[in-house]
C-alpha cells in the first residue's frame, strides 16, 4: 500500500492549471525551529536533522504532501533518516511571473543534469563527484539513455524512472514520483535495486525514500529534503552511513540551486 501513496493517480494523464502563486512569507510554512535554526536558514545555511523513527521527524514544513510523506515513511520504518531544509532566496515577484511553475518543474526533471555534481567528502577532506552518471531510462530493466522528461504543461503527477551511478552506493535504478498541487512540488525516489556499500550490501530494493519538496515564498523557495532508510546492516558504520545520506541530500539541493541559479538568471 505504501508504494500507492504516490501513485494512485499516475495512470491518469491529469494536468492542472497554473494558478498565480499566493506564497506568503517563509515563515508560515515553517515547522517549529529554534532561533539558532532560525539564523542559520536565513543565513543560507541548512538546517539539519537525524532521526530514527518517523515519529521524531521534526523539519517538515507545511505542505499539502505532509500527511503522505509521514505516512510513507512509517511504512517503512527506516533504522536511518536525515531531513534538511533550505531556503534560496529569490528575487521579490518572480514566483508570480507567468510560466514560473512549469520552468521550475522542468528543473526538477532534467535529471541528466545531476551528472558531476560534488559534495564534500569529510573523511577525505576534499570535494568529490557524486553522481558520475544520471539519466532517465524507459522502464526499471533498461540502462538506455533516454532524453529528460521536460513538459509543455504541468501534470498533477507523474512517474518516471532514472539510472545512477553515484559514488556512494554505485549502479543504483529509481522510480521517480512527480507531484503538483496548490503552487508546491514534490518529488518521491524509491531504489528498484539493492544498494551496496563497497562490497556489502546495505539497502534492500524499495527500502529507499528521498521525499522532496519545493514551496515558493516571498522569501524564496524552501526546499525540504527527507531521506529514511531500512539498511538491512549497519556492520559497525553507522556515523559513516549517516553521512552518506546527508552527503546525498545535499548534493541534490546544491544541484536544485545551481540549476534554479542558471534557469532565472540569478
Amino acid at each position: 500500500m505504501r508504494r500507492l501513496l504516490f501513485s494512485t493517480l499516475l495512470s491518469c494523464a491529469v494536468l492542472l492549471p497554473l494558478p498565480a502563486f499566493s506564497t506568503g512569507p517563509a515563515h508560515r510554512r515553517l515547522p517549529a525551529l529554534s532561533p539558532q535554526q532560525r539564523a542559520l536558514l536565513n543565513s543560507g545555511e541548512r538546517v539539519l536533522h537525524f532521526y530514527n523513527q518517523p515519529r521524531q521527524i521534526a523539519l517538515l514544513p507545511d505542505t499539502v504532501y505532509g500527511a503522505a510523506i509521514t505516512a510513507s515513511l512509517h511504512e517503512l520504518a527506516p533504522r536511518i533518516g536525515v531531513e534538511a531544509l533550505y531556503l534560496l532566496p529569490m528575487p521579490a515577484g518572480l514566483p508570480q511571473q507567468d510560466g514560473f511553475a512549469l520552468r521550475l518543474y522542468n528543473v526538477l526533471r532534467s535529471v541528466s543534469t545531476m551528472e558531476g555534481i560534488e559534495y564534500y567528502s569529510a573523511s577525505r577532506e576534499r570535494m568529490r563527484v557524486f553522481y558520475r552518471e544520471s539519466y532517465i531510462v524507459a522502464d526499471p530493466g533498461s540502462r538506455d539513455r533516454a532524453p529528460d522528461p521536460l513538459v509543455d504543461i504541468v501534470p498533477a503527477s507523474d512517474r518516471q524512472f532514472a539510472f545512477q551511478h553515484d559514488s556512494s552506493f554505485g549502479r543504483n535504478t529509481y522510480a521517480l514520483d512527480y507531484r503538483f498541487e496548490s503552487g508546491q512540488m514534490g518529488l518521491t525516489m524509491i531504489n528498484l535495486t539493492r544498494m551496496s556499500y563497497g562490497i556489502l550490501p546495505l539497502v534492500g530494493d524499495r527500502n529507499l525514500e528521498i521525499h522532496l519538496v519545493v514551496i515558493p515564498t516571498d522569501d524564496g523557495l524552501l526546499f525540504y529534503g527527507n531521506c529514511g532508510v531500512r539498511v538491512i546492516g549497519l556492520f559497525g558504520m553507522q556515523d559513516r552511513v549517516q553521512a552518506s545520506f546527508t552527503n546525498r541530500i545535499d548534493a541534490i539541493y546544491r544541484w536544485f540551486d545551481e540549476q534554479v541559479r542558471i534557469e532565472f538568471g540569478l
